[in-house]
């Protein structure tokens, strides 16, 4: 058994991938025994799961975004403390890049992990297609605070015993940004819910359901931010619907301003507002319903390391079209199980949606070969293990109270 304290700035039922990343690993550790700590943003209180395995610690503060994230931080660093003498921490994981060094007080845990799902550098150069004024509360900070970001962000990557990289691309990207040990750094990807995201039993009553009619949906999920490349997705879509008038497109998500707003005037300046539908953060339990309703899912991002929204929508055996950035060429090989595009390029986004949409038997074949794919590869179950088995190494090096604990026996569970 161990006691792994993880510290977020999201996490279920409200959360983005990094919330989820911790929502998974915390379940499947408390499943097999473990003790499970998590700290995160929230009304405050202190909520009980999984038999008492899990202890969620929710910390409020304010709602202004860079006032929110100073006082999470320094809520966070007490909290961890009383956490830290209360009980026994073995692992402390943080996420990156949203937890700076100050978050996590000296001496929490035996051992320090930390997960890096994006560098502060990267988010920073997705900015630099978008001016200034156009950005959102935090999007500005990032921009105008890097150096500070970073240097935070290097100094709790010194510190850490492991960094897990989610992507090839993202381990190149640390090793590229900061003079840190190659063998500091390992690659475990993202995992997928392959039982709760799958494909339908029947789309044509999902899709009755959600009101979509005999329309083609082609689904976008994610955060309305500038990295995403939603800009991009409106320009090819009029292209689209010049050959198929009925194609809806559908955009669940938020953004921290009026994003929304501003892409609604800007379809409705392209002619095409009729063919969009905006509905907002979709809550998580309802998720797989829209994926299963859809027929094509888009992802145009100019910056991505490995996002769950494209996991997700693979997972659902979802033809897939989205960018040649961060680690999706790792997951995505263009024509077999999804479509890639160079990013901000909407004439060949366009092509490749019609193409899918003018070729049904092309899309259900890539789609599957996209659902086996996470059924091999991206599997949480196997990602967890891949996980615990970075505990035992950074562990080893601190003896656990129990010498006796071999390898085997401390990943016996997950076989």
């Amino acid at each position: 058994m161990v006691n792994v304290c993880f510290i977020t700035p999201e996490y279920m039922p409200i959360a983005g991938g990094i919330g989820s990343y911790v929502y998974y690993l915390s379940n499947f550790f408390a499943q097999y025994g473990n003790n499970v700590y998590v700290v995160t943003k929230g009304q405050l209180t202190e909520e009980k799961k999984f038999y008492d395995k899990i202890r969620v610690f929710r910390l409020k503060t304010f709602k202004t975004p860079l006032l929110e994230a100073v006082l999470f931080y320094r809520l966070s660093s007490k909290k961890l403390t009383e956490i830290g003498q209360k009980f026994s921490i073995d692992v402390a994981h943080v996420n990156l890049p949203l937890v700076p060094s100050f978050a996590v007080p000296k001496g929490l845990g035996k051992a320090l992990v930390a997960t890096v799902h994006s560098t502060w550098k990267g988010e920073n150069e997705a900015l630099k297609y978008e001016s200034f004024l156009r950005l959102n509360a935090n999007e500005k900070v990032v921009r105008s605070c890097n150096n500070i970001l970073r240097f935070f962000e290097y100094k709790l990557l010194n510190r850490a015993d492991k960094i897990i990289a989610v992507s090839n691309f993202t381990k190149r990207e640390i090793l590229e940004n900061y003079n840190l040990n190659t063998n500091k750094v390992c690659v475990i990807y993202n995992g997928v819910d392959i039982n709760k995201f799958k494909p339908p039993d029947n789309k044509d009553k999902i899709k009755r359901e959600f009101g979509f009619g005999n329309s083609k949906i082609v689904l976008y999920v994610g955060r309305l931010y500038c990295r995403k490349g939603l800009l991009t997705l409106l320009k090819a879509s009029p292209l689209v619907l010049r050959k198929f008038r009925k194609v809806k497109f559908v955009i669940s998500g938020k953004g921290l301003g009026n994003e929304e707003s501003r892409l609604r005037n800007f379809a409705r300046s392209l002619g095409v507002e009729e063919n969009f539908s905006f509905i907002g953060y979709f809550p998580d339990e309802k998720l797989p319903r829209l994926y299963q309703a859809a027929d094509i899912f888009v992802l145009p991002s100019i910056y991505e390391n490995l996002p769950f929204a494209l996991l997700e929508a693979m997972a659902t055996a979802l033809p897939v079209v989205t960018t040649t950035v961060g680690g999706i060429p790792e997951v995505v090989q263009d024509g077999k199980n999804g479509l890639l595009v160079n990013p901000l390029d909407f004439k060949t986004l366009a092509y490749k949606i019609l193409y899918l949409l003018e070729n049904p038997g092309f899309a259900i074949e890539i789609g599957l070969l996209a659902r086996q794919t996470m059924e091999k590869k991206f599997n949480w179950k196997d990602i967890v293990k891949q996980v615990f088995e970075v505990y035992y190494d950074v562990l080893a090096k601190n003896p656990l109270p129990n010498s006796s604990i071999t390898k085997d026996n401390f990943l016996e569970d997950f076989d």
